[in-house]
């Protein structure tokens, strides 16, 4: 028996048709592009990071006691932080409010609504914030360090994991 010829159609998509077109920008010229657009945000974003420092400093420091509200609002405060410094590259802000959020989130959840800790986060994260005081690498380590202290005391998130000066200089490291 002879085997019948398999027949394959490739059907005409507008898509497969667009891509083949020459024309566009490059892969390298798009993220240049990315990256421009990205910069003429920036002194927005550190301007609503300072606002969120601002916001968290009237709860944490200037405020009446806290409770499950202010807490819920220290948490919202500390998670726009996270985002915009992770997305311009504030690295040892972006831990300090990633501590923040898992410290918050623990002492909400176990009902402790402590002010010192939250204080000394935020206080922290006004030090580490852009436009503040220009802290070398080795400054912002330390000071993260201390905070990890803190976090290993209530034992509530990620940079309770260090448990040291030195482990966590060298987790942040790379």
């Amino acid at each position: 028996m002879a085997k019948a010829k398999k027949k394959v159609f490739f059907p005409q998509m507008r898509l497969a048709e667009l891509a083949g077109r020459p024309g566009g920008m490059t892969r390298d010229e798009a993220v240049s592009a990315a990256v421009e657009s990205l910069e003429s945000m920036r002194a927005q974003a550190d301007r609503e990071i300072r606002k969120a420092i601002a916001a968290m400093e009237d709860i944490a420091i200037m405020g009446g006691a806290l409770d499950a509200g202010k807490m819920a609002a220290v948490l919202r405060h500390a998670d726009q932080v996270v985002t915009l410094a992770g997305m311009f590259g504030y690295t040892p802000l972006d831990t300090a409010a990633r501590s923040l959020c898992d410290l918050a989130d623990g002492l909400t959840r176990a009902g402790v609504f402590e002010r010192a800790p939250i204080a000394v986060h935020v206080q922290t994260m006004h030090l580490l914030a852009p436009g503040s005081v220009n802290l070398s690498h080795d400054q912002a380590a330390q000071m993260l360090a201390e905070l990890s202290k803190v976090a290993a005391h209530f034992n509530f998130g990620s940079l309770a994991e260090a448990s040291s000066p030195d482990a966590f200089i060298a987790a942040t490291a790379s």
